[in-house]
């Protein structure tokens, strides 16, 4: 879709999109693929809608990251963890979705979590108020496939309080999509709340599908990420995923 809207000079209306992509291999087999583009320039960070179906690309710039820790502040945490967890998923080679109340709420190194994050939009997994509990999930890293976006791996960041309702909003997410659900938090205390609720109803029966990791856990992820990003970088144009 990004080659398609350059090739229009950057910007088009969506039967212009269209246009440029019929014909690929792809669309051959997929019957519902101008939805798929409908849903894409939605989602994605790439495409700024202009209004009346115009799309226009939209020049993304990820800002640099340094080194970090957490500083035991709870709403700065809560930020810090959000932004680590986006910061690696990019890294890791995935789509990255941070809720939406979030997005220009919370920051990351002086920087909106909007600025960060790939996809805008949560695709659609399930119907109902399911659906607007999982676009309430602090950070979701996303795969693609032919039927589009999906979650692979899903995160909640909770103090002693919100354990609970962290594991209540991941179990939102489809079983069949094989999520794998994940609870940050900052101390053994929500590891002693995770490790109880898992075992109850109705998360017992998932409990397999539930990790828990400490802040600690996470910074020294980001804090490696990093490292091996510049080593990567200074290695030459390797790529993950």
């Amino acid at each position: 879709m990004r080659d398609a809207l350059a090739r229009l000079g950057g910007e088009g209306h969506l039967s212009e999109i269209n246009e440029k992509v019929e014909g690929h291999p792809k669309t051959n087999t997929n019957p519902t693929w101008r939805a798929t583009i409908r849903k894409v320039v939605r989602q994605y960070r790439d495409f700024e809608p202009l209004g009346g179906g115009h799309y226009r690309l939209r020049e993304v710039i990820v800002p640099d990251v340094e080194p970090d820790r957490f500083v035991g502040e709870p709403e700065v945490d809560h930020g810090a963890a959000q932004g680590m967890l986006t910061v690696v998923g990019n890294a890791y080679g995935y789509e990255t979705f941070v809720s939406r109340r979030d997005q220009n709420t919370r920051t990351f190194q002086a920087n909106r979590l909007s600025e960060f994050i790939t996809v805008f939009e949560c695709p659609t997994v399930a119907t109902g108020p399911n659906q607007r509990k999982i676009r309430e999930i602090d950070v979701i890293w996303l795969g693609e496939d032919d039927e589009g976006l999906y979650p692979v791996y899903a995160f909640e960041v909770e103090m002693t309080t919100g354990v609970k309702d962290g594991l209540d909003r991941l179990l939102k997410i489809p079983e069949r999509i094989n999520t794998a659900l994940f609870v940050i938090g900052p101390s053994e205390k929500e590891r002693v709340l995770f490790d109880k609720f898992t075992n109850q109803l109705p998360f017992r029966r998932f409990k397999e599908r539930f990790n828990f990791s400490l802040y600690s856990e996470l910074e020294d992820l980001y804090n490696s990420v990093l490292t091996h990003e510049e080593a990567r970088r200074s290695f030459g144009p390797v790529n993950p995923r």
